[in-house]
């Protein structure tokens, strides 16, 4: 897919094991409607056409606990969609694919494509696989939220100032990202990511930005940044012998760079070696 810009329309996805959305819903047969909190409306929604979908009458109660914030670009509003889905076809028994969630949630709003396990390249505006990747080699991500809250459905609607040589970046970042997956190369990734956030800061800039790439640089990582968000760190391959020092003097660095302001620090691991089902 692209944009109206001619730019692809195209984000890889970076599972995240410890961050999750858990949707349970309770089927009401002799209900047509399905309920459930104010803050989860397009996730009812997504309940209401996948019944739909299958031609079936019915209505429930539907709950969603997140541990995933929320408007910092880090598919909040994708998990709740899914998860919601995907309890709701258990609940009724329906035949669920990726394909079906895919096609769904992308009606509600463009979608990230946490519904599949794996990396995937995938097109956020028509809801569609690409193609899957496979697992990423083992990592660490660690990184600040930069503050405030971005919504997903406006900065989408955003006409972005992409030019040709963007376009070349971009498509550079992608075959970076296939051969690091197949060769299992972090350095590849990390490299993808950066010439990625690059082409991102001047659509959506992060402050501390050039501070992040330096230190990056220094501990042959790479910069991530949530491309519609809030969110910006340094990628890290997690099998490097040394990983616990390496971390403790990132975050040393981190904290002088932002300076004691009220950031917060994350880090997270992730990776096949970690990836439990």
């Amino acid at each position: 897919g692209s944009h109206e810009s001619g730019f692809p329309t195209l984000l890889i996805t970076l599972p995240i094991p410890t961050l999750r959305s858990n949707a349970s819903f309770i089927p009401d047969k002799t209900d047509i409607e399905i309920t459930g909190s104010r803050s989860n409306t397009k996730a009812i929604e997504a309940c209401k056409k996948l019944l739909q979908w299958f031609d079936m009458k019915g209505g429930g109660r539907l709950w969603i606990h997140s541990n995933i914030p929320v408007g910092k670009g880090m598919a909040s509003s994708s998990a709740d969609i899914v998860a919601a889905i995907k309890a709701t076809a258990h609940s009724y028994s329906l035949p669920l694919t990726e394909d079906i969630i895919s096609s769904i949630a992308s009606e509600i709003e463009p979608t990230d494509g946490v519904m599949y396990d794996d990396v995937v390249a995938y097109d956020y505006l028509n809801g569609q696989l690409i193609e899957s990747l496979g697992h990423l080699p083992p990592f660490l991500l660690i990184g600040i939220d930069v503050g405030g809250m971005v919504d997903t459905i406006q900065f989408n609607q955003l006409l972005k100032p992409y030019d040709g040589r963007d376009r070349n970046q971009f498509l550079e970042a992608y075959e970076l990202v296939k051969i690091g997956m197949g060769n299992k190369d972090l350095s590849l990734i990390c490299k993808a990511a950066t010439i990625s956030a690059h082409i991102n800061q001047k659509i959506l800039p992060k402050p501390y930005f050039s501070e992040f790439e330096r230190l990056s640089n220094v501990f042959q990582g790479g910069l991530f940044i949530a491309h519609s968000g809030t969110v910006l760190g340094i990628l890290l391959d997690s099998n490097v012998p040394n990983i616990i020092d390496v971390f403790s003097k990132i975050s040393k660095q981190i904290s002088l760079i932002i300076n004691n302001t009220r950031i917060k620090t994350f880090y997270c691991f992730g990776g096949y070696m970690n990836y439990k089902k």
